[in-house]
């Protein structure tokens, strides 16, 4: 049961129940959360994984975490100053990561204080948005995850997982208009069990969200 884990260890577990249970025939391996895994600074939420993450293959060796082995999200956060520029610029000239070097983007996170993570983790073989049955399924694993990492911020990117952790309906671009007037970042208050936390939306940095505004609210986020 999900309410019964206790550590990350144990939530993975029923991670890797739940797509058994419920996606046999899938053979891409869910994709975890990762980073400082004790009170970071920044959690960040993204929606859901894809074939283009190394760590989906079942002989992958190394951590698993959003985003490995591919570039765009990367090179938002390099923008934003949420990157280093060394590891940008060997990502930049390599076609594939190593472990050893996906340990060091790891070591990274953990060092910056952020954690990466999704909200659906069941991995597609590509980006199409999950449905209500796969959110629904999943969440609960999310506001578990929020609980034994207890972050200070959570980054939504898209509206998918503000909406659904948060309960409430905003207009990003409004929300946008007002934090860049103001140059401050306006957060939402959220308790999961005894973790308070500050839930902040941001645009989806890649594909069908806004790269450019993404870059420009990560950068006051990056101020905090």
């Amino acid at each position: 049961m999900i309410q019964n884990c206790k550590t990350l260890e144990d939530l993975w577990t029923e991670v890797h129940s739940i797509n058994n249970q419920h996606f046999p025939e899938n053979d891409l391996m869910p994709i975890l959360g990762n980073g400082k895994t004790n009170n970071p600074k920044i959690m960040f939420v993204f929606i859901n994984p894809t074939h283009a993450n190394s760590s989906s293959r079942k002989d992958w060796k190394g951590p698993r975490f959003p985003f490995i082995g591919t570039k765009a999200v990367w090179r938002i956060f390099h923008r934003a100053g949420l990157f280093d520029y060394d590891l940008m610029k060997e990502i930049e000239i390599s076609k594939t990561w190593s472990i050893d070097f996906t340990n060091k983007v790891l070591d990274f996170l953990k060092s910056k204080s952020l954690y990466i993570t999704n909200i659906v983790k069941w991995t597609g073989e590509d980006a199409t948005l999950p449905n209500k049955e796969k959110i629904k399924l999943f969440l609960p694993i999310l506001k578990k995850e929020i609980e034994i990492v207890q972050p200070e911020y959570i980054i939504t990117f898209g509206l998918i997982p503000f909406e659904n952790l948060t309960g409430q309906k905003i207009k990003l671009g409004d929300y946008y208009n007002k934090v860049i007037v103001d140059k401050k970042i306006k957060w939402y208050e959220k308790t999961f069990k005894n973790t308070s936390t500050k839930i902040i939306p941001c645009y989806f940095p890649v594909g069908r969200g806004n790269p450019k505004r993404a870059t420009e609210m990560l950068r006051l986020i990056n101020k905090l």
